[in-house]
């Protein structure tokens, strides 16, 4: 075995030499063909070419002299597949062999570098491309979507209290709380309204509103200074936290007050808070939380009393659009009365709504319709008011706004006969005008529950809704007027009230001077205005034509027939006693509930209530027409479609 390799080293030494010889042999006959040239450029080049020739052999020669200096150890072929593996021999070295080996070792270190494997290494980053991580997240972790409330009433505010719910949520999962509360704070009312919360706890207080006292959320509201309290004992929470039915083991809270930007004042119009079941769990940070959330509140605050006040322009405007649309052909007192309740229903809180007029039946101030939620009605249609001793004729006397607080009230709201009711004892009164020119024509009653429900706002809208139905209260009284200096009656042809006033005088005036008789006849439609719901204004005037028609027809040229209000005809039957006349009223109204009204394409029938009163000896017209009257309302009462004698 030593034998051979020492033929092997020889052999590849001898192949070494060979090539070096070569290139040292090349490279010298390069150079001589330039020397020999006579060409100056093939020369130049030949010599180049020897000369880098001549070089290359030498270095070849010396690192390979170099790394011959080492002996080669051959190994061991690797055993063949069908051949057992064989363990390689022993060579036996001596000590100067190991010696001369270990310096060709070092000897070669120093001229080559060693060996390094090709192993992935982590590059370095570079300040100017930064490594980017990619991370995949759905875009519905970005946004939710959220129910917009339906356009109503208060719709700006449910937009504020959705918005304040999701701030709440954001505070709650920031500050790992257990309850955060938003409270507006009620001074005048000495209050505390929950507004929003969420919470963990199922055992928070039903109650919307608690009493401002000596409770961690009232310090705040009234002091308008934050407060962080932590490690809170057991047996001080009830006191100290408000708004929970029993204990929770609440170890820590911190409150912020909130302010509206506009006030000048710089009370807090609100608290904002959260607790949490952990001791210490609030400092400094959650402070800085708990006050930029405040102040986003109060920037949301301006945003939304802003859009709310021109969400209620809106309305406003709606409303006075509606009610001069409503208005614009005049219609009766009753028509309009109505329009101007269902406008107010629509635009304020209410739990009753009033209208006082002058009654010209009655001659004096009357209820002319009521409107309550459920059926405690308090007063009744037609009913009288005591002008000089109510609030509501107060509010008529002097052409001003009467606001009551029912709870603390004393006085008389309408009259002596009003009934004991929860309405008139609990919460908020306002009385506003109906006038115009500086002249009253009424008052307009509205009620609510709740203290103080009324703001500036509320009151300037009944206002502004009774200023636009005064001027029909206007046309009717310059109507009325116009009217009695105009002897017959535009739509019936009979004569005016004032007219046959007149007229009545004299027939008195000659019944007594020939001490002849005379009977005063009132007849009424009956149900005319149920006529006019379902036929309509054509309807109504139809069913006043027809009976002004049967009248005319039916009496004698010296007898007057007048209109003596928008319902009831008045007939003078002279040189007539009141049986006779009882005898002629019967006739009629056999007559007309005979007939058939033709309204347009629509047809029906009505039927009339009489009232008669005979004049007796030195009897004014006055007195025989209040006689008249009376017994007409009796036979009202008794049903309608009868006669009646006085």
């Amino acid at each position: 075995m030593p034998d051979t390799v020492r033929s092997r080293s020889r052999s590849n030494t001898l192949h070494r030499l060979l090539d070096e010889m070569v290139l040292a042999g090349a490279g010298v006959l390069f150079v001589i063909l330039g020397i020999f040239s006579i060409v100056p450029l093939t020369s130049i080049a030949s010599v180049g070419i020897g000369a880098f020739l001549f070089y290359t052999a030498y270095s070849v020669y010396r690192g390979k002299h170099l790394r011959e200096s080492a002996p080669n150890f051959d190994v061991a072929d690797p055993p063949s597949d069908d051949e057992p593996y064989r363990h390689a021999p022993a060579v036996a070295v001596d000590e100067e062999e190991e010696a001369w080996v270990r310096e060709r070792e070092e000897e070669k270190d120093r001229w080559e570098e060693p060996f390094v494997p090709v192993t992935a290494q982590p590059q370095p980053q570079r300040r100017s491309e930064p490594v980017k991580e990619t991370v995949t997240v759905p875009a519905a972790e970005y946004f939710e979507e959220i129910q917009r409330p339906a356009m109503g009433h208060a719709e700006p505010q449910s937009e504020f209290n959705t918005l304040l719910l999701k701030a709440l949520q954001i505070v709650k999962e920031v500050c790992f709380a257990h309850s955060v509360t938003f409270f507006w704070v009620k001074t005048e009312t000495r209050q505390l309204v929950l507004e929003a919360k969420v919470s963990d706890s199922d055992a928070f207080t039903p109650e919307r509103k608690l009493p401002l006292g000596s409770d961690l959320i009232s310090r705040i509201g009234v002091n308008g200074q934050p407060q962080v309290v932590n490690n809170i004992l057991p047996e001080t929470e009830r006191d100290i936290l408000c708004y929970y039915k029993n204990l929770q083991e609440i170890r820590s809270f911190i409150g912020v007050p909130v302010f509206y930007a506009g006030d000048q004042s710089r009370q807090p119009i609100a608290v904002l808070a959260a607790d949490s079941k952990a001791p210490d769990a609030y400092g400094e940070e959650t402070f800085a939380i708990l006050s930029h959330v405040s102040r986003l509140i109060s920037s949301m605050l301006i945003s939304y009393t802003e859009k709310y006040d021109l969400f209620a322009d809106v309305k406003l405007i709606e409303a006075g659009m509606k009610l001069k649309k409503r208005t614009a052909d005049h219609p009766p007192i009753t028509a309009v009365v109505n329009a101007l309740s269902e406008e107010l229903e629509n635009l304020v809180p209410w739990e009753s709504i009033t209208v006082v007029l002058y009654d010209d039946a009655q001659r004096e101030w009357a209820v002319a319709s009521v409107r309550v939620r459920g059926n405690d009605r308090f007063v009744s249609p037609k009913q009288l008011v005591d002008v000089e001793n109510s609030v509501v004729g107060r509010c008529i006397r002097s052409n001003s706004v009467q606001s009551v607080d029912l709870t603390k009230n004393k006085e008389m709201l309408f009259n002596d006969h009003e009934r004991s009711s929860d309405v008139l004892k609990n919460g908020t009164m306002v009385v506003v005008p109906v006038s115009s020119g500086g002249k009253g024509f009424g008052a307009v009653a509205v009620t609510e529950r709740r203290p103080n429900a009324y703001s500036k706002k509320d009151v300037a809208a009944m206002q502004f809704l009774a200023s636009i139905i005064a001027p029909e209260f206007e046309i009717t009284e310059l109507n009325t007027i116009l009217n009695e200096h105009i002897a017959q009656d535009e739509l019936t042809g009979t004569l005016t009230r004032k007219f046959f006033a007149a007229r009545l005088e004299e027939e008195l005036y000659r019944a007594t001077e020939r001490e002849e008789d005379l009977s005063l006849v009132f007849v009424t439609v009956h149900n005319l205005p149920d006529v006019q719901q379902r036929y309509g204004d054509d309807g109504r005037d139809a069913a006043l034509v027809h009976v002004a028609r049967h009248l005319r027809a039916s009496v004698r040229p010296y007898d007057a027939v007048g209109r003596y209000d928008a319902t009831t005809f008045t007939v003078a039957l002279a040189d007539t006693i009141a049986n006779d006349a009882y005898l002629w009223a019967e006739k009629l109204r056999t007559a007309i509930a005979g007939s058939i009204v033709a309204a347009g394409r629509k047809s029906f029938s009505i039927t009339v209530t009489i009232g008669i009163s005979g004049a007796s000896a030195k009897m004014t017209g006055a007195e025989l027409v209040k006689n008249a009257s009376h017994v007409l309302e009796l036979a009202k009462k008794a049903g309608g479609n009868i006669v009646r004698v006085f």
